[in-house]
């Protein structure tokens, strides 16, 4: 029975990894405002996008739920709404941030929380 656990516990952490590989950017990221111009970063703040949050089937800002299809070519990732108003494309950068085009019309930097 120990085999069997410790075997679905593997085979759930193989899973989780490979949703991440498949689309580096799941996961929790901050605004980078160091990075971002200072009317950018502001609207996002204001708008609730200071934090984002990249799922399997939504981005998640603040109370929002976007749900998402996700498109991931070799440097840009575009998560295309599942509303039909559009898609937002995120763009990896090599030091392991993002751009992102926001749905408020302007382009900001984020890192990864906690980095």
């Amino acid at each position: 029975m120990p085999t069997c656990v410790a075997a679905t516990a593997a085979m759930a952490l193989a899973i989780a990894a490979c949703g991440r590989l498949g689309n580096p950017v799941l996961g929790d990221w901050e605004l980078d405002r160091d990075e971002t111009s200072a009317s950018a970063a502001l609207a996002a703040e204001l708008t609730d996008l200071a934090t984002v949050t990249f799922r399997d089937d939504a981005i998640v800002a603040g109370d929002s739920v976007i749900p998402v299809t996700w498109i991931v070519e070799e440097k840009r990732i575009r998560a295309v709404r599942e509303d039909g108003r559009g898609e937002h494309a995120i763009e990896l950068l090599p030091d392991g941030r993002i751009r992102v085009s926001l749905p408020i019309g302007v382009e900001a930097v984020y890192a990864r929380a906690g980095s």
